[in-house]
């Protein structure tokens, strides 16, 4: 149970119904004749009372009960409004508090969460009857308690939530259902996706409740909304679900909250990054919104990578779509136990130890060191002979326990290569200076930091490499507009980038550039790399802070943006957006030939 802050639960509730339902009661408080006024507010007051609300993941019932709380409220004003002028207009009215928590249902696995769930609801009456009690001056007593059983113990995805509340009788579903990744799932959990068709081993268990929500929601205009893990709307999660829930099974994204960090009243909270999506069954018109920090935009279509645009989906590909883009492959892989790869002090004492050895101790880094600057060294001994590594005490021992590391692991590739422990499990290194591209980098960055890396250091598995890359590549790679796609198209860590040949790099689509404009952006390219060059003291991690980039390192870099969004046929003022809606279309069009 995760006691959810009141903001983020009106993230969710106010886009869903609430600001309509305040929205309508302003328009009544302002009617100008006095019983007309009345007439529309009591209306209205019946309405409040017919809506039904289901969380059916609703843990110790936080969004019921602020929901409840909610319309309470407003049926208050409402009240006041009647009770103010029904004795100067001499009205019939019936005064009395109609709303009742009867109309919210959950569904919630853990016994002592429903109880929770409905003593909250109980709470929240009470507290609720005391206003109202001072508006309509009733001397109904709140006690005994009204049944409360619309909340109920069980496992939500393999209930009927028809024999709790039937599909035409249902006004909304919202929720955050668990946060588990599919890698952390239960045997019952991926038993539960399973028995709803859904591919466990790669999505979310989140999405069940979506899938569950559309088959529930058919041919009706229940609105959903739920809290989910962002992961399933980045990487290859998105052509994995969404392709089915949008095109097969109808659904319609209505509202959504692009990634934030969820917070919680819990003393421990559950530090995840969430997003919000509302949605609804397929041809329910209504105006759409995406929303996001500081960001509230009406678009014509929301997209399953929450973007304004034609429902486009990425699948994952083995080769760069763009046929001018060079290849990006993964970096060399170690599966070592930290036997192989040595820190800086160590690398110095077995080069003086040993110095006909030194040839074989190279620099090596992985996404972290290389972004933060950071010095480590592996043994790389590749071309080593048997009788150099047989006669080298230190690394014979380092060599033992490289293979019984390897001989103990669930890894198949890693038990595979337990005879070669001199050797890393995959070897990749280019033969020449390479481009290289931290899978792994903050959000907060404008630019993933990339750069040219000798041949002579080894880069680890954390790692793109673009052998042979030249100038040209590095400029488009380090452009605001490969930047944009990356930010839409990416995996994430919590909100940080994971960034993917097949799925980012090998779907991006390229442009088509004369060799004056090719040269240009060379040009400005190069400049971001001499800029650099005047820092050697500063990592990338201190030149790419947004907060301590140099001047000079920004005014490069905008320079090539510029460059490569006039080869993109984009303004140089063009938004994140524009970029987006730009690079889908040339996305459709290269990809309109394939089935």
């Amino acid at each position: 149970m995760h006691y959810t802050s009141i903001e983020n639960i009106h993230k969710v509730i106010d886009p869903l119904f609430l600001n309509d339902l305040n929205d309508e009661f302003d328009k009544i408080q302002n009617i100008p004749n006095a019983r007309d006024r009345v007439v529309s507010a009591k209306e209205f007051q019946d309405k409040l009372a017919k809506l039904k609300f289901f969380d059916p993941a609703c843990g110790s019932g936080n969004f019921l009960t602020e929901t409840y709380l909610s319309l309470r409220k407003i049926e208050n004003k409402c009240l006041r409004i009647i009770v103010g002028n029904n004795s100067a207009l001499n009205l019939d009215s019936d005064i009395r508090v109609k709303v009742k928590i009867q109309n919210y249902y959950g569904i919630e696995i853990n016994d002592f969460a429903v109880s929770v769930a409905r003593t909250a609801m109980w709470i929240a009456e009470s507290q609720m009857w005391d206003e109202s009690q001072n508006i309509i001056f009733s001397k109904e007593d709140f006690l005994p308690l009204d049944s409360n059983d619309s909340i109920y113990e069980g496992n939500a995805l393999r209930m009927n939530w028809e024999d709790i509340v039937k599909p035409y009788e249902l006004n909304y579903i919202m929720g955050n259902p668990p946060f588990v990744g599919y890698k952390q799932q239960e045997q019952s959990q991926k038993d539960d996706m399973q028995a709803l068709n859904i591919p466990s081993k790669s999505v979310d268990y989140v999405i069940a409740w979506y899938f569950k929500a559309i088959e529930y929601m058919k041919n009706t205009t229940i609105h959903c909304a739920f809290v989910s893990t962002n992961s399933i709307t980045q990487g290859e999660q998105v052509p994995l679900v969404w392709k089915k829930l949008i095109n097969l099974d109808g659904l319609n994204i209505t509202f959504a909250y692009r990634t934030f960090k969820w917070n919680n009243e819990a003393k421990n909270q559950a530090q995840v990054h969430v997003v919000i999506i509302g949605f609804s069954y397929e041809g329910v018109e209504e105006d759409k919104f995406i929303y996001g920090e500081d960001i509230s935009k009406k678009v014509n279509n929301i997209t399953p990578y929450l973007t304004d645009g034609s429902n486009v989906f990425i699948k994952k590909r083995s080769k760069p779509l763009s046929g001018i883009a060079p290849l990006m492959i993964y970096g060399s892989e170690p599966r070592e136990g930290n036997n192989l790869i040595i820190d800086e002090k160590q690398a110095v004492e077995f080069k003086r130890e040993y110095p006909d050895m030194a040839k074989y101790v190279h620099k090596y880094v992985s996404a972290s060191d290389y972004i933060n600057g950071k010095s480590r060294y592996c043994f790389w001994l590749v071309d080593a002979s048997p009788k150099e590594m047989s006669h080298n005490k230190d690394l014979e021992s380092a060599l033992i326990k490289v293979r019984k590391y390897r001989l103990k692991s669930k890894q198949k590739q890693a038990h595979a290569t337990a005879d070669t422990p001199w050797l890393f499990t995959s070897i990749r290194q280019p033969k020449d200076d390479y481009l290289l591209l931290p899978i792994h980098s903050s959000e907060r960055r404008n630019y993933i930091p990339i750069g040219y890396v000798d041949k002579d250091i080894i880069a680890s598995n954390a790692c793109f490499m673009i052998p042979n890359a030249n100038m040209f590549t590095f400029g488009i790679a380090t452009s605001s507009v490969h930047m944009a796609w990356t930010r839409v198209i990416c995996g994430r860590i919590k909100s940080d980038f994971r960034y993917s040949n097949t799925f980012v790099y090998n779907n991006f689509p390229w442009p088509e550039v004369d060799n004056e404009r090719k040269q240009k952006i060379s040009e400005t390219a190069q400049a971001i790399l001499d800029v650099r060059k005047l820092y050697p003291d500063s990592s990338l991690a201190d030149l790419y802070d947004p907060l301590t980039m140099p001047v000079e390192l920004r005014k490069a870099h905008e320079a090539n943006d510029k460059a490569v969004l006039k080869a993109y046929g984009l303004s140089t003022n063009a938004t994140e957006q524009e970029i987006v809606q730009h690079l889908f279309k040339m996305y459709e069009e290269l990809t309109k030939d394939e089935k």
